[in-house]
């Protein structure tokens, strides 16, 4: 399976999704991360890059693209769209994980309205969350209580952003403890990711479905490359 994470700053994906991807890859599965911007806005982005650089490495993604949009400038328009679509139809994925719709920064609505333009023709769209996600109604619930202490371990690799209270790994560990009780799973799991769906198919087996890619090249634009990426192969 090909998975496609989708991030606004370094961290975002990490924190939201960053169980389900270290247990993808370690499963054999193909995880791409692709995030717009660099963080400037809280922190140096030199750093910050090489920060989401070892996080990839860490969760064994297969490939890491980093934009370079302006930090807390986000809005949903064609350069975006047409960034997320590249990089969508780069990856051909199964599943895309992109921001909630609700969430509490612009630059993370921004995304996932976008993302959902770009992947119009993505069979599979999970939103995931953030402790500061507000609004949030999960649908979809994923066991990381194996690899808890690890996602734990993958927060830590963005320590020039440890003075947020957010990234603790008691407010990481107590989000995913409270999802498990919220899901009603917590007799057997102790901690979950949650998501939001905004498409889920299934096949006859009830695998999920993909659309075929040969079957999207009449419908996909000729995109060229964007510039200024960073990609970590």
């Amino acid at each position: 399976m090909n998975i496609l994470a989708i991030g606004a700053h370094p961290d975002d994906i990490e924190l939201g999704c960053g169980g389900l991807l270290i247990k993808a890859a370690r499963q054999g599965h193909s995880v791409y991360m692709y995030s717009i911007t660099r963080g400037a806005v809280s922190g140096d982005p030199k750093q910050r890059t090489h920060e989401l650089m070892k996080s990839a490495k860490f969760i064994g993604a297969k490939n890491l693209w980093i934009d370079d949009f302006e930090d807390t400038k986000l809005s949903v328009n064609s350069e975006l769209i047409n960034h997320i679509e590249h990089f969508i139809a780069k990856a051909d994925p199964d599943l895309v994980l992109t921001h909630s719709p609700m969430d509490a920064h612009h630059d993370h609505r921004a995304i996932a309205t976008a993302t959902m333009e770009a992947g119009r023709f993505t069979s599979n769209i999970l939103s995931y969350e953030i402790p500061l996600t507000k609004d949030f109604s999960p649908q979809v619930y994923y066991d990381i209580s194996d690899v808890v202490d690890d996602k734990v371990e993958l927060i830590n690799i963005f320590w020039s952003q440890h003075t947020k209270l957010y990234l603790k790994s008691n407010a990481i560990k107590g989000l995913a403890e409270y999802r498990a009780l919220q899901s009603r799973l917590n007799t057997t799991i102790n901690y979950v990711e949650a998501f939001e769906v905004h498409k889920l198919c299934f096949g006859q087996e009830f695998n999920l479905y993909k659309v075929p890619k040969e079957s999207l090249i009449k419908y996909q634009k000729n995109t060229i490359a964007p510039s200024g990426i960073l990609e970590l192969v």
